[in-house]
């Protein structure tokens, strides 16, 4: 290796060659210049009695300057017992953390790995979530940064936006619950993956208290007029009223009509079967079709007998797509019932049944309630069917009769 003490002409006028050179600066400095004309500072050292070398960049990016700099940093670290090599690649290891393991990555890798046998319906409220409440907060941050304090920021926030959002309907404690279980569940994620140490949703889990659950209750007589009397002038699609009607009619819970198919529909014996899987407490449920469902099914046969579903998702592409959840509710807000949900006509329907007398064992079989033996219950599905048969078409006059109970 030639020694000279470098200048900028000097490493300017270096013209590459066949094999590779080097220059020596000083102090262990050099200068290498390869067979493509890449110019390279390289700074060569001794530690811990063995030599290495390490680069320093490529000069004109690296100035001459800024060479000798680095060397003489490179020499302190020396001086200090650390090995630059090494510490070099801690820093820029640190600096990958820093951008790698903040919230909103670690979310996505949770999201891919942790989340991916939920519903679509369950990894979308996640993303909500994620836009609306926890990442404006802590979505840049480095996981293993997020503070109790952060977290409860987010509940708060997320209490703001619910009330502002429903004008005061909702008090936001139910999505600040659940944003608290989706942080806590990304964190965990990342300690269990060793890129966190702590949870700091625990410090605020009493925080947010549970709202008091409103269980279905049975409808006034002003609400069932309305019921009946609003439901044939709402405004929304045939297939959204048509779904209203099966609501009023059938016993049935909002989700059974969501995912019912045509295929478990038989209008010969009318009759609708739903399978084991679909129904809340596993088993199958055999629903007799009243008159006045077997017309709105007819009728609905001409809407989207060419669909998997009864009740197809009206912007839905797919035979598949269901309604969505809240699409009931939002019809029965639509037409003035705006504190009654789909569960309080089953309520309605039971309270009604048992004050004029109907056997219990078949009111608790049309609403699908859960049989103590579980083994006889799925065998017993088509059990009292005759008396059913009758008390539903029965049960489907008592709701045409709301149309005059005000006046």
């Amino acid at each position: 290796m030639a020694t000279t003490k470098l200048s900028d002409v000097k490493i300017k006028s270096l013209k590459p060659k066949d094999k590779l050179y080097r220059l020596l600066d000083s102090d262990r400095l050099y200068i290498e210049i390869r067979p493509t004309g890449a110019k390279v500072w390289r700074f060569k050292f001794v530690f811990q009695g063995k030599e290495s070398s390490m680069s320093l960049g490529e000069y004109p990016s690296i100035s001459l300057a800024e060479a000798r700099s680095l060397k003489d940093q490179m020499r302190a670290k020396l001086a200090k017992g650390i090995h630059p090599v090494e510490d070099r690649k801690n820093i820029k290891a640190q600096a990958l953390a820093e951008t790698t393991n903040t919230f909103d990555t670690i979310a996505a890798e949770f999201k891919l790995k942790r989340m991916c046998s939920k519903s679509e319906t369950y990894q979308g409220k996640f993303d909500i979530a994620l836009e609306k409440d926890i990442s404006p907060v802590i979505g840049k941050k480095n996981v293993n940064e997020v503070t109790a304090a952060d977290v409860l920021k987010i509940l708060d926030n997320t209490v703001d936006r619910v009330v502002k959002e429903s004008n005061g309907r909702f008090t936001g404690a139910s999505a600040a619950l659940e944003n608290r279980r989706f942080v806590g569940g990304v964190i965990r994620y990342a300690i269990a993956t060793l890129r966190a140490e702590n949870d700091p949703t625990y410090a605020v889990r009493d925080v947010i208290k549970r709202p008091r659950v409103n269980h279905a209750r049975a409808l006034t007589k002003e609400e069932r007029y309305k019921a009946r009397t609003s439901l044939p002038k709402y405004n929304g699609t045939q297939t959204v009223k048509n779904a209203g009607f099966i609501l009023l009619y059938t016993m049935l819970r909002a989700v059974e009509i969501r995912k019912m198919q045509w295929s478990w529909v038989d209008f010969e014996s009318k009759l609708i079967t739903f399978p084991i899987e679909v129904m809340k407490k596993a088993r199958i449920h055999v629903l007799p079709i009243s008159d006045q469902a077997y017309k709105v099914l007819r009728q609905q046969h001409e809407i989207s007998g060419d669909s998997i579903l009864v009740f197809p998702a009206i912007f839905s592409k797919k035979s598949s797509g269901m309604l969505s959840p809240s699409t009931l509710n939002s019809m029965l807000e639509y037409i003035g019932l705006k504190d009654v949900t789909t569960h309080d006509f089953r309520a309605t329907a039971s309270t009604l049944l048992y004050e004029k007398d109907y056997e219990e064992a078949w009111i608790e079989k049309q609403l699908a309630h859960a049989e103590s033996n579980k083994t006889k219950a799925s065998y017993d599905h088509s059990k009292h069917l005759k008396q059913r048969r009758k008390m539903m078409q029965d049960w489907a006059d008592i709701v045409d009769s709301w149309k005059t109970e005000v006046k």
